[in-house]
């Protein structure tokens, strides 16, 4: 007798770039899933055809051989991982999506969490898991270690109840939600290559999503370190891109991308208007806090390191603005409408 397999209720959604051995870690870890694996199907999306195509082909012949679930995947040219996850969404058979990172190592209960918390809400539940940091995390570069404080911090707030998770909160590296509902806010901005999980989120937020914390569907982030240089110009092209988010969001208030200027961390917001009115000021500024920090990091002096880098985003991301918008002038201009607006908010993000 021929067994009938039955549709997946969720599929979890992969976008891959450059990594084919943080792939395969994170393919070995579905095959301890204590979802069955009839439940659940993958789809893997390799973000560009390079020098890796070879072993990428070796990694998913090898899991797709071994593999009890279903999966599936496909080759696109670099288009950024926006474009490949919506490709592998929309193509997708479950009602609901699980989207991770490629150097994720998947907790054996992370499709159950998941599966069980989006099940026990609405059709507009969007469920965030936790991200757990490898051991030795403040040992890394700088520009590392700021990243994972950040995302720590984040996750302790919501799982403590002291911060409610909104758009802002939403990374893409570990959530879940309807893929109905995903499409009907328009799905990925395929335009954007950075801040398109924040875009994401606050439309979500936006069409009346209820976000959630499920401390159970962890993952550890096997973390793959590039490069300081290539950090600082992601920061710089975050401030850009959050021009552009708030423009095609109709100027909420919600998504204004001076809301951490005017909320936040005072000593960072003087340093921003100490050092952002030009590029030399800028980046000599940043060249200052990036010695500062690593030489607190030598003498064991970890959180003010990671602070003077908390600084370094700051101050490059507000370059992005300032490019975005034209001259500094017009980020004042822009920092003082916000924060008059009776309908900004009082809180950072």
């Amino acid at each position: 007798m021929t067994s009938i397999r039955t549709a997946p209720e969720i599929t979890l959604v992969v976008a891959s770039h450059k990594r084919p051995d943080a792939l395969s870690v994170l393919l070995a870890s579905l095959r301890r899933q204590t979802l069955p694996p009839p439940r659940f199907d993958v789809a893997v999306v390799v973000d560009g055809i390079d020098e890796h195509e070879g072993e990428y082909c070796r990694v998913l012949e090898d899991a797709t051989r071994d593999a009890c679930f279903g999966l599936r995947h496909e080759f696109q040219a670099n288009a950024g991982q926006s474009v490949a996850r919506h490709r592998a969404i929309a193509a997708a058979g479950s009602p609901w999506i699980c989207i991770v990172d490629d150097d994720m190592d998947l907790a054996p209960e992370f499709l159950t969490a998941h599966l069980a918390a989006l099940r026990a809400g609405t059709e507009k539940t969007v469920v965030i898991g936790k991200v757990i940091p490898e051991e030795g995390w403040r040992r890394a570069p700088l520009y590392e270690a700021v990243r994972t404080k950040a995302m720590l911090e984040l996750h302790e707030g919501m799982a403590s109840g002291a911060r409610r998770p909104r758009g802002h909160a939403l990374v893409t590296q570990n959530v879940a939600f309807a893929r109905e509902f995903y499409l009907s806010v328009g799905g990925f901005d395929e335009r954007l290559r950075l801040g398109e999980d924040t875009e994401l989120g606050l439309r979500f937020e936006f069409a009346g999503g209820e976000l959630v914390f499920e401390e159970k569907a962890a993952a550890i982030h096997r973390s793959r370190v590039g490069s300081y240089d290539a950090w600082v110009r992601r920061c710089v092209e975050y401030g850009r891109n959050g021009i552009y988010i708030h423009e095609k969001l109709g100027r909420d208030a919600r998504a204004h991308p001076l809301r951490n200027l005017v909320n936040g961390s005072r000593l960072n917001a003087a340093t921003v208007h100490a050092l952002c009115w030009s590029d030399a000021a800028a980046f000599g500024g940043i060249a200052c806090l990036r010695r500062t920090g690593e030489a607190l990091q030598r003498v064991g002096l970890v959180e003010p390191a990671i602070a003077t880098h908390k600084a370094i985003v700051a101050v490059a991301f507000h370059v992005g603005v300032r490019h975005a918008l034209g001259s500094w002038r017009r980020v004042l201009r822009a920092k003082r409408a916000f924060a008059e607006a009776p309908e900004a908010p009082r809180e950072p993000t």
